[in-house]
């Protein structure tokens, strides 16, 4: 009996190619996002959300985030994660009439980043990123999950890089 348990067991090969090629398929899906053309590999969302957190930090001429813009951050990752891509946009559009401390504090923040995630070249302005995510969601449900699936995978980054720009207390 104790022999048997130290016989390795010749390992059956259709098994093994079944299961590396089942592996192979469940890396490729989770490493890869496609978005229109453009494929995003997680090893790029660190850079591409360090480099969003800079635009904004050049835009509002700052050199480090405040409490606010912290808080801003952390907010639209739970909001996403919680309510999708299309609330976060629709969030923005709101009228006046919900304006507020919070609000003030929070718009030019989730303005900026989702902007430069929906069109890396050019920041959207809200009514503009409204108009492609309904588009997108009514008309190419597939690509507006993609990309709400690489704003979750960002908003994570997002918060790795406003921790490391906020201001000391």
């Amino acid at each position: 009996m104790p022999q048997e348990l130290n016989k390795p067991k010749a390992p059956n090969s259709k098994v093994i190619q079944t299961v590396s090629i089942q592996a192979a398929q469940i890396q490729t899906a989770s490493t890869n996002t496609v978005i229109g053309t453009a494929q995003v590999l997680p090893e790029q969302m660190s850079l591409v959300a360090h480099q969003h957190i800079q635009n904004y930090l050049s835009k509002y001429r700052k050199y480090r985030l405040d409490k606010n813009d912290l808080n801003s951050i952390l907010r639209l990752s739970t909001h996403l994660r919680v309510f999708g891509l299309l609330s976060a946009i629709g969030y923005l559009n709101q009228s006046n009439a919900q304006a507020g401390e919070v609000r003030e504090r929070t718009v030019s923040v989730w303005e900026s980043l989702l902007g430069q995630m929906l069109d890396e070249n050019n920041s959207l302005e809200c009514q503009q990123m409204m108009t492609t995510v309904v588009e997108m969601a009514g008309n190419q449900p597939k690509q507006y999950m993609a990309t709400w699936r690489r704003s979750l995978m960002l908003a994570n980054h997002w918060n790795f890089w406003a921790r490391a720009y906020q201001e000391e207390e």
